[in-house]
Protein backbone atom coordinates (compact mmCIF):
# COMPACT_ATOMS: atom_id res chain seq x y z
CA UNK A 1 0.00 0.00 0.00
CA UNK A 2 2.64 2.61 0.92
CA UNK A 3 4.58 1.73 -2.44
CA UNK A 4 1.43 2.21 -4.49
CA UNK A 5 0.43 5.58 -2.57
CA UNK A 6 4.29 6.89 -2.93
CA UNK A 7 4.35 5.64 -6.99
CA UNK A 8 1.25 7.96 -7.24
CA UNK A 9 2.37 10.71 -5.30
CA UNK A 10 5.57 10.79 -3.85
CA UNK A 11 8.04 8.60 -6.46
CA UNK A 12 10.53 10.13 -5.71
CA UNK A 13 11.06 8.79 -2.39
CA UNK A 14 10.69 4.87 -4.32
CA UNK A 15 13.96 3.06 -3.60
CA UNK A 16 13.33 1.58 -7.45
CA UNK A 17 13.32 4.86 -8.78
CA UNK A 18 16.66 5.26 -7.25
CA UNK A 19 18.25 2.61 -8.88
CA UNK A 20 16.42 3.00 -12.26
CA UNK A 21 17.91 6.60 -11.67
CA UNK A 22 21.46 5.34 -12.15
CA UNK A 23 20.94 3.01 -14.77
CA UNK A 24 19.67 5.72 -16.88
CA UNK A 25 22.61 8.56 -15.46
CA UNK A 26 25.29 6.10 -16.65
CA UNK A 27 24.00 4.51 -19.74
CA UNK A 28 23.30 8.12 -21.02
CA UNK A 29 26.79 9.08 -20.03
CA UNK A 30 28.45 6.23 -22.32
CA UNK A 31 26.02 6.38 -25.09
CA UNK A 32 25.99 10.06 -25.28
CA UNK A 33 28.22 10.10 -28.19
CA UNK A 34 26.59 7.60 -29.78
CA UNK A 35 23.22 9.29 -29.61
CA UNK A 36 24.54 12.60 -30.87
CA UNK A 37 25.82 10.95 -34.01
CA UNK A 38 22.90 8.75 -34.92
CA UNK A 39 20.52 11.51 -34.13
CA UNK A 40 22.66 13.71 -36.41
CA UNK A 41 22.69 11.28 -39.26
CA UNK A 42 19.46 10.06 -39.28
CA UNK A 43 18.41 13.48 -39.35
CA UNK A 44 19.82 14.30 -42.89
CA UNK A 45 19.37 10.96 -44.04
CA UNK A 46 15.40 11.35 -44.46
CA UNK A 47 16.43 13.56 -46.73
CA UNK A 48 18.65 11.21 -49.10
CA UNK A 49 16.89 11.17 -51.60
CA UNK A 50 16.25 14.66 -52.66
CA UNK A 51 20.25 15.32 -51.33
CA UNK A 52 21.25 12.60 -53.87
CA UNK A 53 19.10 13.56 -56.27
CA UNK A 54 21.17 17.04 -56.17
CA UNK A 55 24.01 15.08 -56.45
CA UNK A 56 23.50 13.73 -59.38
CA UNK A 57 21.63 16.28 -61.05
CA UNK A 58 24.07 16.62 -64.22
CA UNK A 59 23.72 13.08 -65.23
CA UNK A 60 20.54 12.84 -67.77
CA UNK A 61 17.96 10.10 -67.27
CA UNK A 62 15.95 8.64 -69.95
CA UNK A 63 14.57 4.63 -69.91
CA UNK A 64 14.66 4.29 -73.47
CA UNK A 65 18.58 4.87 -73.68
CA UNK A 66 19.78 3.48 -70.45
CA UNK A 67 22.35 1.00 -71.23
CA UNK A 68 21.90 -2.36 -70.41
CA UNK A 69 23.38 -4.46 -67.41
CA UNK A 70 26.32 -6.17 -69.48
CA UNK A 71 28.02 -3.17 -70.60
CA UNK A 72 27.64 -1.90 -66.69
CA UNK A 73 29.31 -4.95 -65.62
CA UNK A 74 31.76 -4.65 -68.03
CA UNK A 75 32.98 -1.76 -67.22
CA UNK A 76 32.75 -2.28 -63.36
CA UNK A 77 35.40 -5.70 -64.40
CA UNK A 78 37.46 -3.58 -66.45
CA UNK A 79 38.13 -1.33 -63.50
CA UNK A 80 37.96 -4.06 -60.77
CA UNK A 81 38.60 -7.37 -62.18
CA UNK A 82 38.94 -9.01 -58.78
CA UNK A 83 36.14 -7.85 -57.43
CA UNK A 84 33.09 -10.35 -57.30
CA UNK A 85 29.69 -7.97 -58.18
CA UNK A 86 27.27 -8.74 -54.67
CA UNK A 87 24.27 -6.23 -55.26
CA UNK A 88 23.20 -4.10 -58.04
CA UNK A 89 20.73 -0.98 -57.95
CA UNK A 90 19.11 -0.29 -60.78
CA UNK A 91 18.97 3.86 -62.13
CA UNK A 92 15.88 5.79 -60.77
CA UNK A 93 14.66 9.00 -62.02
CA UNK A 94 16.28 11.15 -59.51
CA UNK A 95 19.24 9.35 -59.14
CA UNK A 96 20.20 8.21 -62.66
CA UNK A 97 23.17 5.85 -61.85
CA UNK A 98 23.85 1.92 -61.22
CA UNK A 99 25.08 1.80 -57.59
CA UNK A 100 27.37 -1.37 -57.86
CA UNK A 101 28.45 -3.20 -54.82
CA UNK A 102 31.24 -5.51 -54.90
CA UNK A 103 33.04 -8.15 -52.82
CA UNK A 104 37.10 -6.74 -52.15
CA UNK A 105 40.29 -9.59 -51.49
CA UNK A 106 40.46 -8.42 -48.07
CA UNK A 107 36.64 -9.11 -47.48
CA UNK A 108 35.50 -5.65 -48.05
CA UNK A 109 32.72 -3.77 -49.89
CA UNK A 110 33.41 -1.37 -52.48
CA UNK A 111 30.45 0.48 -54.15
CA UNK A 112 31.14 2.31 -57.58
CA UNK A 113 27.97 4.02 -60.11
CA UNK A 114 27.86 3.76 -63.67
CA UNK A 115 26.39 6.46 -65.42
CA UNK A 116 22.90 5.21 -66.77
CA UNK A 117 23.60 7.06 -70.21
CA UNK A 118 27.07 6.36 -70.83
CA UNK A 119 27.54 2.82 -69.02
CA UNK A 120 31.40 5.01 -67.53
CA UNK A 121 31.83 4.71 -64.08
CA UNK A 122 31.71 8.20 -62.56
CA UNK A 123 35.00 9.53 -60.91
CA UNK A 124 33.38 10.08 -57.44
CA UNK A 125 31.13 7.28 -56.77
CA UNK A 126 30.85 7.78 -52.85
CA UNK A 127 28.88 11.02 -52.05
CA UNK A 128 28.66 12.70 -48.93
CA UNK A 129 25.31 11.18 -48.12
CA UNK A 130 26.70 7.86 -48.86
CA UNK A 131 29.55 8.30 -46.12
CA UNK A 132 26.32 9.82 -43.74
CA UNK A 133 24.60 6.70 -44.32
CA UNK A 134 27.80 4.61 -43.51
CA UNK A 135 27.81 6.43 -40.18
CA UNK A 136 24.37 5.75 -39.40
CA UNK A 137 24.28 2.13 -39.97
CA UNK A 138 27.63 0.60 -39.75
CA UNK A 139 29.42 3.14 -37.37
CA UNK A 140 32.07 3.47 -40.19
CA UNK A 141 33.07 -0.07 -38.83
CA UNK A 142 30.97 -2.69 -41.22
CA UNK A 143 29.46 -5.49 -40.14
CA UNK A 144 30.60 -5.20 -36.66
CA UNK A 145 29.87 -1.54 -36.97
CA UNK A 146 26.25 -2.36 -37.17
CA UNK A 147 26.40 -5.00 -34.31
CA UNK A 148 27.43 -2.37 -31.82
CA UNK A 149 25.29 -0.15 -33.35
CA UNK A 150 22.21 -2.22 -32.49
CA UNK A 151 23.17 -3.02 -29.17
CA UNK A 152 23.21 0.83 -28.62
CA UNK A 153 20.22 1.09 -29.95
CA UNK A 154 18.46 -1.33 -27.49
CA UNK A 155 20.51 0.72 -25.08
CA UNK A 156 18.53 3.82 -26.79
CA UNK A 157 15.19 1.43 -25.45
CA UNK A 158 16.27 0.91 -21.46
CA UNK A 159 17.07 5.22 -21.48
CA UNK A 160 13.41 5.49 -22.53
CA UNK A 161 11.81 3.54 -20.39
CA UNK A 162 14.05 4.26 -17.41
CA UNK A 163 13.30 7.49 -18.53
CA UNK A 164 9.67 7.81 -18.06
CA UNK A 165 9.88 6.37 -14.89
CA UNK A 166 12.11 9.03 -14.07
CA UNK A 167 9.89 11.59 -15.51
CA UNK A 168 6.86 10.51 -13.35
CA UNK A 169 6.35 13.77 -11.43
CA UNK A 170 3.56 12.40 -9.20
CA UNK A 171 -0.16 12.85 -9.64
CA UNK A 172 -0.14 16.49 -8.48
CA UNK A 173 2.61 17.91 -10.38
CA UNK A 174 2.05 15.42 -13.49
CA UNK A 175 1.27 18.31 -16.51
CA UNK A 176 4.70 20.25 -15.24
CA UNK A 177 6.70 17.58 -17.03
CA UNK A 178 5.26 18.15 -20.64
CA UNK A 179 6.20 21.91 -20.88
CA UNK A 180 9.64 24.06 -20.00
CA UNK A 181 9.26 26.91 -17.81
CA UNK A 182 11.11 30.12 -19.49
CA UNK A 183 11.00 32.06 -16.42
CA UNK A 184 13.32 29.84 -14.24
CA UNK A 185 16.82 29.78 -14.00
CA UNK A 186 18.92 28.58 -17.12
CA UNK A 187 19.23 24.99 -14.82
CA UNK A 188 15.54 24.56 -14.68
CA UNK A 189 14.93 25.54 -18.04
CA UNK A 190 17.89 22.80 -19.06
CA UNK A 191 16.06 20.18 -16.22
CA UNK A 192 12.65 21.07 -18.13
CA UNK A 193 14.10 20.99 -21.28
CA UNK A 194 15.17 17.25 -20.42
CA UNK A 195 12.05 16.14 -19.02
CA UNK A 196 9.19 18.01 -22.24
CA UNK A 197 11.34 16.54 -24.68
CA UNK A 198 11.95 13.24 -23.39
CA UNK A 199 8.13 12.46 -22.58
CA UNK A 200 7.18 14.04 -25.97
CA UNK A 201 9.34 11.89 -28.14
CA UNK A 202 9.07 8.73 -25.88
CA UNK A 203 7.14 6.67 -28.66
CA UNK A 204 8.99 7.52 -31.63
CA UNK A 205 12.19 6.80 -29.66
CA UNK A 206 11.28 3.69 -28.02
CA UNK A 207 10.35 2.62 -31.74
CA UNK A 208 13.32 3.00 -32.68
CA UNK A 209 15.03 1.26 -29.94
CA UNK A 210 12.70 -1.68 -30.93
CA UNK A 211 13.87 -1.76 -34.52
CA UNK A 212 17.27 -1.84 -33.22
CA UNK A 213 16.25 -5.14 -31.67
CA UNK A 214 14.68 -6.02 -35.19
CA UNK A 215 17.35 -4.91 -36.99
CA UNK A 216 19.76 -7.68 -35.11
CA UNK A 217 17.53 -10.14 -34.38
CA UNK A 218 14.94 -10.87 -36.87
CA UNK A 219 13.90 -14.13 -36.72
CA UNK A 220 13.32 -13.43 -32.68
CA UNK A 221 11.40 -11.12 -32.82
CA UNK A 222 9.26 -12.53 -35.57
CA UNK A 223 8.54 -15.06 -32.75
CA UNK A 224 7.72 -12.62 -30.31
CA UNK A 225 5.21 -10.73 -32.21
CA UNK A 226 4.05 -14.06 -33.81
CA UNK A 227 2.78 -14.60 -30.20
CA UNK A 228 0.71 -10.93 -30.30
CA UNK A 229 -0.74 -11.73 -33.80
CA UNK A 230 -0.07 -14.37 -35.94
CA UNK A 231 2.32 -13.39 -39.01
CA UNK A 232 1.46 -14.17 -42.29
CA UNK A 233 1.44 -12.44 -45.19
CA UNK A 234 5.32 -10.32 -44.06
CA UNK A 235 6.48 -13.68 -43.16
CA UNK A 236 8.91 -14.24 -46.12
CA UNK A 237 8.46 -17.28 -47.79
CA UNK A 238 10.65 -20.96 -47.48
CA UNK A 239 13.16 -20.86 -50.33
CA UNK A 240 13.04 -24.32 -51.67
CA UNK A 241 16.81 -25.20 -53.06
CA UNK A 242 16.78 -26.04 -56.77
CA UNK A 243 17.00 -30.24 -57.45
CA UNK A 244 19.64 -29.40 -60.17
CA UNK A 245 22.09 -26.30 -60.85
CA UNK A 246 23.00 -25.46 -64.11
CA UNK A 247 25.22 -22.76 -66.11
CA UNK A 248 25.00 -19.55 -64.08
CA UNK A 249 22.60 -17.18 -66.16
CA UNK A 250 23.68 -13.33 -66.83
CA UNK A 251 22.51 -10.86 -64.35
CA UNK A 252 20.64 -9.62 -67.37
CA UNK A 253 19.01 -13.03 -68.24
CA UNK A 254 17.25 -12.68 -64.20
CA UNK A 255 15.99 -8.63 -64.58
CA UNK A 256 14.27 -9.64 -67.77
CA UNK A 257 12.55 -12.29 -66.20
CA UNK A 258 11.85 -10.71 -63.08
CA UNK A 259 10.26 -8.08 -65.38
CA UNK A 260 7.94 -10.47 -66.57
CA UNK A 261 7.00 -11.72 -63.67
CA UNK A 262 5.70 -8.08 -62.63
CA UNK A 263 5.60 -6.11 -65.69
CA UNK A 264 3.92 -3.01 -63.95
CA UNK A 265 6.83 -2.71 -61.60
CA UNK A 266 9.88 -1.69 -60.70
CA UNK A 267 13.13 -3.14 -60.70
CA UNK A 268 15.11 -1.40 -57.64
CA UNK A 269 18.30 -3.90 -56.88
CA UNK A 270 19.13 -7.40 -57.26
CA UNK A 271 21.55 -9.26 -55.50
CA UNK A 272 24.26 -11.44 -57.32
CA UNK A 273 25.43 -14.81 -55.83
CA UNK A 274 28.96 -15.73 -55.79
CA UNK A 275 28.37 -19.27 -56.09
CA UNK A 276 26.55 -22.36 -57.82
CA UNK A 277 24.56 -22.56 -54.85
CA UNK A 278 23.64 -19.29 -54.34
CA UNK A 279 20.63 -17.33 -55.29
CA UNK A 280 19.82 -14.15 -57.55
CA UNK A 281 17.03 -11.59 -55.28
CA UNK A 282 15.23 -9.36 -57.38
CA UNK A 283 13.46 -6.43 -55.77
CA UNK A 284 10.43 -5.16 -58.15
CA UNK A 285 8.70 -1.74 -56.36
CA UNK A 286 4.96 -2.23 -56.75
CA UNK A 287 4.27 1.33 -56.88
CA UNK A 288 7.01 4.44 -57.53
CA UNK A 289 10.63 3.70 -57.82
CA UNK A 290 12.24 4.20 -54.59
CA UNK A 291 9.05 2.69 -52.15
CA UNK A 292 10.33 0.08 -50.41
CA UNK A 293 7.29 -0.09 -48.64
CA UNK A 294 5.59 -2.60 -51.31
CA UNK A 295 7.84 -5.12 -53.12
CA UNK A 296 7.84 -8.15 -55.20
CA UNK A 297 10.89 -10.15 -54.07
CA UNK A 298 11.46 -12.80 -56.20
CA UNK A 299 14.34 -15.65 -56.11
CA UNK A 300 15.90 -17.24 -58.63
CA UNK A 301 18.71 -19.94 -58.25
CA UNK A 302 21.94 -19.20 -60.13
CA UNK A 303 20.53 -20.67 -63.59
CA UNK A 304 17.79 -18.68 -63.64
CA UNK A 305 14.75 -20.98 -61.93
CA UNK A 306 12.19 -19.44 -60.00
CA UNK A 307 12.01 -20.27 -56.51
CA UNK A 308 9.91 -18.14 -54.23
CA UNK A 309 8.07 -14.72 -55.00
CA UNK A 310 6.81 -12.72 -52.27
CA UNK A 311 4.59 -9.69 -52.00
CA UNK A 312 6.28 -7.93 -49.36
CA UNK A 313 4.24 -4.77 -47.82
CA UNK A 314 1.05 -7.16 -47.48
CA UNK A 315 -0.49 -6.73 -44.29
CA UNK A 316 -3.59 -9.24 -43.16
CA UNK A 317 -2.72 -9.03 -39.44
CA UNK A 318 -1.92 -7.02 -36.58
CA UNK A 319 1.39 -8.75 -36.68
CA UNK A 320 1.73 -7.86 -40.32
CA UNK A 321 0.91 -4.24 -39.04
CA UNK A 322 3.77 -4.61 -36.81
CA UNK A 323 6.63 -6.08 -38.86
CA UNK A 324 5.78 -4.02 -41.84
CA UNK A 325 5.60 -0.60 -39.73
CA UNK A 326 9.65 -1.19 -38.46
CA UNK A 327 10.99 0.41 -41.45
CA UNK A 328 8.73 3.33 -42.52
CA UNK A 329 8.12 4.42 -39.28
CA UNK A 330 12.00 4.07 -38.42
CA UNK A 331 13.37 6.51 -41.13
CA UNK A 332 9.93 8.24 -41.95
CA UNK A 333 10.40 8.91 -45.48
CA UNK A 334 7.25 7.43 -46.95
CA UNK A 335 4.47 9.63 -46.71
CA UNK A 336 5.63 12.95 -47.54
CA UNK A 337 7.47 15.98 -46.87
CA UNK A 338 5.62 16.98 -43.79
CA UNK A 339 6.49 13.67 -42.34
CA UNK A 340 10.10 14.13 -43.11
CA UNK A 341 10.32 17.36 -41.41
CA UNK A 342 8.71 15.67 -38.50
CA UNK A 343 11.03 12.95 -38.52
CA UNK A 344 14.18 15.11 -39.22
CA UNK A 345 13.00 17.49 -35.73
CA UNK A 346 12.28 14.10 -34.32
CA UNK A 347 15.97 13.01 -35.13
CA UNK A 348 17.57 16.09 -33.63
CA UNK A 349 15.92 15.69 -30.17
CA UNK A 350 18.50 12.77 -29.59
CA UNK A 351 21.46 15.45 -29.24
CA UNK A 352 19.21 17.65 -27.89
CA UNK A 353 18.44 14.75 -25.00
CA UNK A 354 21.91 14.13 -24.67
CA UNK A 355 22.99 17.33 -24.29
CA UNK A 356 20.64 18.74 -21.75
CA UNK A 357 21.54 15.10 -19.61
CA UNK A 358 25.22 15.84 -19.79
CA UNK A 359 24.51 19.58 -18.41
CA UNK A 360 22.19 18.31 -15.50
CA UNK A 361 24.58 15.36 -14.65
CA UNK A 362 27.58 18.78 -14.54
CA UNK A 363 25.26 20.94 -12.20
CA UNK A 364 24.20 18.14 -9.97
CA UNK A 365 28.10 16.41 -9.69
CA UNK A 366 30.72 17.19 -11.99
CA UNK A 367 30.46 21.22 -11.67
CA UNK A 368 30.26 20.71 -7.52
CA UNK A 369 33.71 18.64 -8.25
CA UNK A 370 35.06 20.93 -10.55
CA UNK A 371 35.07 23.89 -7.89
CA UNK A 372 36.24 21.66 -4.91
CA UNK A 373 39.22 20.50 -7.24
CA UNK A 374 40.18 24.76 -7.67
CA UNK A 375 39.44 25.72 -4.49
Amino acid sequence: MAFANNLVHHPRKLWLRRALFQVHLWLGVLLSLYVVVIGLSGSILVWEDEIQARTFRSESYNPAHRVEMPQVLKSVAAAYPKDPVSFVMWPQPDVPVYSVYMHTENKGQRMVRVSATTGNLLPQSRTAMDWVSDVHVYLLMGRTGFIINCVMGIGLLVLAVTGVVLWWPGLRAWARGFYVNLRAGWKRINYDAHNAIGIWTLLIVSWWGFTAIDFLFPAQVMKAVNVISPVKAMKQPDVPKPLHVGAFVPVQTIADRAHRLSPTAFLAGMSVPDAPDGNYVAYMDRSTPGDFSHRFVHTFAADGQLLSSWRYGEKETLGDWILWLVYPLHFGTLWGTWVKVIWSTLGMSLPILSITGLLMYWNRYLGKRWKKLHQ
